[in-house]
């Protein structure tokens, strides 16, 4: 996959977390809005986040008009499209462009934007008034700056649903093809673990100077296993004290049936048995 080639290859010697998404897809912005309050330390110890984007080509575009005429859910003619039943595909495609601008200037920010965003914008018919709530009530940040980056991304003058975008293609040329979350911890591929479980790596990948959330979750984590352990050893003694009851109570039945077979035996079978009565 050329996406995870060209990251491994500029950064060797770094720690690197490779997460695909897909603008339409929930769960992997989801997961990516859950890295906001652990990346800061993971970060100091070396981590590189990286962040591919889903974006779908016109098939046809080119071949019926050389990518000359406008398509409602494109950019550049045919060449970056997107589709959703909650937005116009204009909007999904300024959103990756406004998201990769936010990356850029901080990637604290962006995943602070991306977790609201992913809670409250994404299925939500009033999308870019919600996108912009969250700039500018909720993170503070100047979208002025933004609205700039993203107009400059697109290359000349004229009607943008003809313009190529520099950003887009860049994504483009990434080759992520998937419209679900993936997910490389460097060259492993970890997307079917646990949001927790990746965490869990990174803190094994940092262990001779980790963070201190993984300090803290170590030991969280050893007092979880203990409670667990003595959780098991008091619900394997009340198995063993049940087993013991019934065991008694099954001897019990048994010595009482034998009781009661003695005190009812025949009178007929008793004739000829010596009693002290009858000794002399």
């Amino acid at each position: 996959m050329l996406f995870l080639s060209l990251f491994i290859g500029n950064c060797v010697a770094s720690l690197n977390l490779t997460i695909g998404i897909d603008i339409t897809n929930k769960e992997s912005l989801a997961y990516l809005g859950r890295l906001e309050q652990h990346y800061e330390q993971f970060e100091e110890k070396g981590l590189i986040l990286n962040i591919v984007n889903h974006i779908l080509p016109c098939y046809t575009c080119q071949q019926r008009h050389n990518y000359t005429q406008p398509e409602p859910n494109c950019f550049g003619g045919g060449r970056y499209c997107q589709f959703s039943p909650y937005a116009n595909g204009q909007l999904l495609l300024t959103e990756i462009i406004r998201q990769n601008c936010l990356f850029t200037a901080s990637v604290y920010l962006y995943l602070s934007y991306i977790n609201l965003f992913s809670q409250d914008c994404l299925e939500n018919p009033h999308y870019t008034f919600c996108s912009e709530n969250i700039l500018k009530n909720i993170i503070n940040y100047n979208s002025t700056e933004l609205d700039e980056c993203i107009n400059a991304s697109f290359k000349g003058q004229g009607d943008k649903a003809l313009l190529e975008n520099y950003i887009l293609s860049k994504e483009m040329n990434k080759q992520y093809n998937q419209s679900f979350l993936t997910v490389f911890l460097d060259s492993k591929d970890i997307t079917n673990q646990p949001f927790n479980e990746m965490i869990v790596q990174l803190c094994q990948k940092l262990h001779n100077d980790p963070p201190e959330y993984c300090n803290i979750y170590s030991v969280v984590e050893k007092n979880t296993t203990i409670q667990l352990d003595e959780q098991i050893f008091f619900y394997l003694f009340i198995v063993i004290l049940i087993l013991l009851i019934l065991i008694s109570i099954r001897m019990l039945k048994k010595v009482n049936y034998v009781i009661l077979n003695k005190t009812s035996i025949p009178v007929e079978e008793t004739i000829g048995i010596i009693s002290e009565e009858n000794v002399q």
